[in-house]
Parts: C-alpha cells; structure tokens; sequence
C-alpha cells in the first residue's frame, strides 16, 4: 500500500485480495464472491496514519454513514483517501469525524463517513 500524507489528507493505493474477500462473503453468507461489500473497507481504517492515534484511545463508533456509487471489485487497483473532518468537544466527549472515500481512475466509488466519541 503506497501512502501520501497532505495537511490532514492521507491517500493510499489499495487492492482488494480475493481470498480475503471471498472468506468475509462466505463468512456473511454474501453471495457475490468477487464483489467487496461497502462495510469491508473497514479493515482499510487501521492501515491510514491518520487513524493511529485513535487505536490507542478507548473510542465509540457512534454513527456509520454509506454511499455506494459503484461496486468494488477484488484485485483491482483503488486510491482510498482519508479525511478528519471534524474534532470537538461535546459535554464530556471528545466527537470525531472521518471520511474515507476510494476511488478507482478518479471516479469515487464509495464514500464511508463515521462518528467516534471519546469519553474525556
């Protein structure tokens, strides 16, 4: 995974491994084998520097937002970006926004938007 850091804006070429993928359809009893289902792409989450700070902290997924424009295919080259959008303190939380689109030849495929709190 190649990686690009830009003022709170984080890039990483990504590809989808089929087995993987078919394990997790399998799995979920999915029947599209070489289809990535939109909820998959949380394993790329981890992966983002952007997004280290928040595994050593005790967060809350509050709130998942999907849209899907196209499908994601297995062993097909993506760009996947990720993007802070919000940082606040709300009462005795900590609320956290993030966006991680992928795209493939520059045309989104899929925008992924969470909601984590921290308790402070």
């Amino acid at each position: 995974m190649q990686l690009y850091l830009k003022d709170g804006h984080e890039i990483r070429d990504v590809i989808f491994n089929e087995a993987d993928v078919r394990r997790y359809n399998a799995f979920f009893h999915i029947l599209e084998e070489d289809i990535v289902p939109p909820l998959y792409c949380a394993k790329l989450w981890p992966e983002f520097t952007l997004f280290e700070p928040f595994q050593q902290k005790e967060i809350i997924l509050r709130e998942t937002e999907v849209t899907q424009i196209q499908a994601i295919e297995v062993n097909v080259h993506y760009s996947a970006q990720m993007v802070v959008l919000e940082r606040k303190k709300v009462r005795q939380f900590m609320k956290y926004v993030l966006k991680l689109e992928i795209y493939k030849n520059k045309y989104k495929c899929i925008t992924i938007r969470q909601t984590f709190m921290e308790k402070i």
